[in-house]
């Protein structure tokens, strides 16, 4: 087959470039609504891109961008023999993949027993319920679990207490604070989480289960072959986005606000996460390089296990995000 000519590959150019614009212009309207959030997606997740040259230097506030002297790949070297950095990595696969294999499949099955309702007053009332506990401050969902876990006068206790049982301390032991901390957050996020399925499930065309119905099928049929089926591709796209957020990141999981509103020097072992650490370093300790660096491996860390999982998504289900 003959390569198109020069002349026209510059039509079709030309031709893709009026219609572009002929978009644009037919859409003007939208596209200034969107230019806003263009202009702050700009301004506060680009623009600040170029700090990551902090990374690679000595970096002071009085020296600047310009005069700081470039070191090299110091500061990463450090990162990997820093026993604070491992242990961070380790507790942050730890807590979020927990929060990803017990959380991820939560929402989907409370939006399926959500959608089964049919008082629709009684419906609306149980997914506001769910709903609310995402718009409480962790500074509040922290001080509530505190005082409900306190080891002599917490509600939890006084109970094992009445039931001749030993008092545990929840929020001093790591063993029992991972456990507490990874169900806070999925209690607090379940409802909301739950929206993107519970919006998926409305759009299934409700003909499909009016001819399963005739065919004789239960619910549980419908259910396997109607209803699954028919959300799989968004059950594929926000796993693919969960899983991106193991390394860090919040998106509901073991993000900063949780970890430092939760954790506590006694369960530091346990607590410490990769973004905290950031935040020891870069804030606490003035080692500002150094957690630019630790922030921008967790940056390449995401990204390279969201590409991943894309692809995996797509190999195994034929659905992607890209």
């Amino acid at each position: 087959m003959e390569k198109p000519s020069a002349a026209l590959q510059h039509t079709v150019r030309l031709s893709e470039r009026s219609g572009l614009w002929k978009r644009v212009r037919q859409y003007k309207m939208m596209y200034l609504f969107l230019l806003p959030a263009f202009i702050v997606t700009i301004i506060f997740a680009f623009i600040p891109m170029f700090g990551l040259i902090m990374a690679f230097q000595d970096y002071t506030a009085v020296q600047g961008f310009m005069n700081s002297p470039f070191i090299g790949l110091k500061h990463f070297q450090n990162m990997w023999s820093n026993p604070e950095f491992i242990l961070g990595l380790k507790n942050t696969v730890f807590l979020n993949g927990m929060l990803i294999l017990i959380g991820f499949p939560l929402p989907i099955l409370f939006a399926l027993l959500l959608n089964e309702i049919r008082s629709m007053l009684f419906k609306r009332v149980s997914q506001t319920i769910s709903y609310l506990p995402h718009f409480i401050s962790w500074v509040v969902v922290a001080g509530l679990v505190y005082k409900l876990l306190e080891e002599d006068f917490g509600s939890v206790n006084l109970l094992l207490q009445a039931l001749g049982m030993e008092k545990i301390s929840f929020m001093r032991e790591v063993d029992y604070f991972r456990g507490v901390f990874v169900t806070t957050v999925i209690w607090k996020e379940l409802g909301w989480n739950s929206i993107i399925f519970l919006a998926a499930l409305t759009s299934i065309d409700q003909d499909q289960y009016e001819a399963a119905t005739i065919d004789g099928a239960d619910r549980f049929q419908k259910l396997l072959y109607i209803t699954l089926p028919g959300i799989a591709n968004v059950i594929g796209l926000m796993f693919i986005f969960k899983i991106a957020t193991i390394f860090g990141g919040g998106g509901g999981g073991a993000s900063f606000d949780a970890v430092y509103n939760m954790g506590n020097p006694l369960v530091a072992d346990a607590s410490l996460t990769l973004d905290y650490h950031v935040y020891l370093a870069g804030i606490r300790h003035a080692e500002i390089s150094y957690g630019t660096a630790v922030g921008l491996v967790l940056s390449i860390l995401s990204f390279g296990i969201l590409i991943l999982s894309n692809r995996i998504s797509k190999k195994i289900s034929g659905y992607g995000a890209f």
